[in-house]
């Protein structure tokens, strides 16, 4: 990565870190968070062995095949944008692997911030508050062959391009995307918004969503709303606006 730290120049990222093996760049940021200012601090871990995605599932990487870091953000006490800050990460690497890579289906951003090549996942984000700092999380897979892949419904970068990407660039490339979108954060959420919805492609799909509770909500995603949360029209006609849930697309999202 050393040689790639003078690309973040202008950024606010004043310090990468690089470790050959942790438990989880998340927990170890937040842990910094406790004690000591972590704002514009990156982890990179070639090996996660005990990474966490939403709802606390286990998210562990191989010795090689995929990018995984955690970049540290002052936000002050939390507000209605702090759920923003994963949305804008997915936003940030959807759009840096459109630049980097030429992909058949353009990278996109499944409500509320996994990133899909086609229907399958290349990509997940998870942003955790501690201490008036946010830590991001973001994992990539990026070089794993199809038999590495941890499942079905999963792809990489080779995978879907035949190519191999270079992780370092790609950080980067993910971090200088990022920094553009928190320049936006937390004043210009309509604008974050736009940007959203142009890379969602949850909107307009039928789709299925488990609820805290276990509870069921079946319906079309039609819009994603200041807080940033999914608003879905049921079969009824009743629309909820929805801060979290689990999300299956019932139908392949139409070509444009």
């Amino acid at each position: 990565m050393s040689g790639h730290i003078e690309h973040l120049a202008g950024t606010r990222w004043r310090r990468v870190d690089v470790v050959e093996s942790t438990g989880s760049t998340n927990a170890d940021l937040a842990a910094a968070a406790a004690t000591e200012d972590i704002d514009g601090r990156v982890l990179i871990a070639r090996h996660q062995t005990a990474g966490r995605g939403r709802h606390d599932r286990r998210w562990t990487t191989g010795p090689s095949g995929a990018l995984t870091f955690s970049a540290g953000v002052a936000v002050g006490e939390p507000t209605e944008a702090m759920g923003w800050l994963s949305l804008l990460a997915g936003v940030a690497v959807a759009d840096a692997l459109a630049r980097s890579m030429m992909f058949d289906a353009a990278p996109g951003v499944k409500w509320p911030n996994d990133v899909l090549i086609g229907d399958r996942k290349v990509a997940g984000v998870l942003s955790e508050y501690s201490n008036g700092q946010a830590v991001i999380g973001m994992g990539v897979n990026t070089s794993m062959t199809p038999d590495q892949l941890p499942v079905p419904e999963a792809t990489s970068v080779f995978v879907a391009t035949g190519r191999s990407v270079d992780d370092d660039e790609l950080a980067v490339g993910i971090l200088r995307e990022l920094d553009a979108e928190l320049a936006l954060w937390p004043d210009r959420l309509d604008e974050l918004a736009q940007e959203y919805r142009r890379k969602c492609l949850t909107l307009g799909q039928r789709v299925r969503l488990v609820l805290p509770g276990d509870r069921e909500l079946i319906g079309t995603a039609v819009d994603v709303d200041e807080q940033g949360r999914l608003l879905v029209t049921a079969d009824g006609g009743s629309t909820t606006a929805v801060a979290a849930g689990d999300v299956t697309h019932l139908r392949a999202h139409p070509q444009s």
